[in-house]
């Protein structure tokens, strides 16, 4: 166990218009913009048991040990939600977001036999696990840690495949929906808005969207104005919401 762990830690909405129900975000320029150099692994999958005092047992004994060699490999931040029942949400699928300073650690590190002997002892089957790099230069607001403050939040992903093929054009579309979003997203309780693109796919997109509370979350994505600025954007797209957790993290 400790060989493998030290390999595996790792109400109402107001109206709004298409133009201000954008995507979750705001013009950045007033706030906090996540570094340079960040790349995201996510990790999902069902976990091994239903049992979930002993899901959580068996992943902080894994991520205790292995946090120090995690953090040797450039692993500065393991993040643990579950799934809720809200939009495209599996209920209780765990979610992890690993924050790396190293892509190519960051890959070997998920490529690794004895990672993924790790996960076998945590999950059902074998977990999803895409790798992504930060965007800052997209709009967005907020970061990463934005959620801390508020105990319980939420995390919403816009997780999906972006309808243009170029990425200057993917980019001044989202912009241009998000730019309008700032203040309507702050009102309904959304706290950070950050973009990551898929690490070898810039295709592959990924808008992590941290909530301070569930009250909005789910009015403000199906309203229909959302979802005509947020549709066209995407090729595909799901939108699973995820919950805070008190597991072992760091």
């Amino acid at each position: 166990m400790t060989q493998l762990g030290a390999h595996y830690a790792r109400g109402k909405m107001p109206l709004i218009t298409v133009t201000a129900l954008a995507l979750v975000a705001g013009c950045g320029e007033d706030t906090e913009v996540p570094e340079v150099g960040e790349y995201a692994a996510l990790v999902r999958g069902q976990l091994a048991t239903a049992d979930l005092d002993r899901a959580r047992a068996d992943h902080d004994s894994i991520a205790m040990q292995g946090e120090q060699t995690a953090r040797d490999a450039g692993d500065f931040a393991h993040t643990v939600l579950l799934g809720t029942t809200m939009l495209d949400s599996i209920e209780n699928e765990f979610l992890a977001i690993d924050r790396w300073t190293d892509p190519d650690a960051m890959a070997d590190f998920y490529a690794d036999p004895m990672t993924r002997e790790a996960f076998g002892s945590l999950f059902a089957s074998p977990p999803t696990v895409e790798l992504f790099a930060l965007a800052p230069e997209w709009v967005g607001w907020g970061d990463m840690r934005s959620g801390e403050p508020h105990d319980p939040h939420f995390v919403h992903l816009a997780l999906g495949t972006l309808a243009a093929s170029d990425s200057a054009r993917a980019q001044e579309a989202h912009d241009q929906v998000a730019s309008g979003g700032k203040q309507p997203s702050i009102d309904a309780g959304n706290v950070a808005h950050v973009v990551f693109l898929g690490l070898e796919d810039p295709r592959r997109f990924v808008a992590v969207d941290i909530w301070s509370s569930a009250d909005n979350i789910e009015p403000f994505y199906t309203n229909p104005d959302f979802r005509a600025a947020f549709e066209p954007l995407f090729e595909s797209v799901t939108e699973p919401v995820y919950q805070s957790t008190d597991w072992y993290q760091w």
